[in-house]
């Protein structure tokens, strides 16, 4: 009997051996399998969100330098770039905005490359500053950098509309033009003309003697209106020293913006007017200094 226990005590232990084995192998086993099927750890791309974007476009008159976008909207920072009219559809950039901020900005000017010579379709289109260096780089095709932005269901962010190109206003009338100027006293920091009559509005500017004839610009008058204006009073730019001619002369304000722009040879945009006969409006006399 004892030699029989001893036989299955054996064999227990056997077994339990073996199951001790089998389970050092299974381990074993599962964890190949696990090493072998695990996916790879893989870290997703980034880059700034490219949509939704919206961009709105009216129809609009312009003097063909720039263009208004009324809104865009953008999933982060970005432009809009202005394409020209290329068969009904977006051609090459012809302009584009500062950076814009994410979300939307409005009333956004775009400054043309060059103005635009004729009534012509034009399509703002959102770009996303992929980059993030805050410089527009995009200009196919060399530089496709800053991609453009996409709506929310995937389409370019882009329309079109036109823009009229308004009618440059004609150029003011030059002639005819007449000064009275009488000789006069002064204590030499002002002078007074007795009339000055302009076919657009304009200036007096007081000349300097210059051998008998108008020299350097010593003072002028502000504004005038078109008509006839009396007794106009200019003060010069330094008192005059002594007794001495001096020649008003009438100017025109070609350039509509109100300041006396003529100061040769450096500025020379305000020109004089002419007489009916066509000759500079301009006459001399003498201011004698009081005193």
């Amino acid at each position: 009997m004892r030699r029989v226990f001893a036989v299955l005590g054996a064999i227990s232990l056997v077994v339990v051996a073996c199951g001790g084995d089998d389970s050092a192998d299974t381990t074993t086993a599962a964890t190949a399998a696990t090493t072998t099927t695990a996916a790879p750890t893989t870290t997703a791309p980034t880059g700034p969100a490219m949509s939704p974007a919206e961009v709105v476009f009216d129809a609009q008159s312009s003097d063909g330098t720039s263009i208004v976008v009324a809104s865009v909207t953008l999933p982060s920072p970005g432009f809009i770039a202005v394409h020209s009219n290329a068969d009904g559809g977006p051609g090459p950039v012809i302009g584009h905005s500062e950076l814009l901020p994410a979300g939307t900005s409005t009333e956004v000017v775009v400054t043309l490359d060059e103005p635009l010579a004729a009534t012509d379709l034009l399509f703002p289109m959102a770009h996303i500053d992929v980059n993030g260096d805050g410089e527009y780089d995009f200009m196919p095709p060399d530089i496709a950098i800053d991609l453009p932005a996409t709506t929310a269901d995937g389409a370019i962010a882009v329309v079109g509309a036109e823009v009229t190109i308004e009618e440059t206003s004609a150029a003011p009338a030059m002639s005819p033009a007449e000064v009275v100027f009488d000789a006069q006293t002064s204590d030499g920091t002002s002078i007074v003309v007795a009339s000055v009559t302009l076919p657009s509005p304009g200036f007096i500017a007081v000349h300097s003697n210059a051998d008998g004839g108008p020299g350097p610009v010593i003072g002028h008058s502000e504004l005038l209106p078109a008509g006839t204006s009396t007794e106009v009073v200019v003060t010069l730019d330094e008192p005059l020293a002594a007794t001495d001619l001096l020649f008003p002369m009438a100017h025109i304000d070609v350039n509509g913006d109100g300041e006396y722009d003529f100061m040769p040879p450096d500025i020379a945009i305000d020109l004089p007017a002419t007489t009916a006969d066509g000759a500079i409006a301009v006459v001399g006399a003498e201011v004698t200094i009081e005193g």
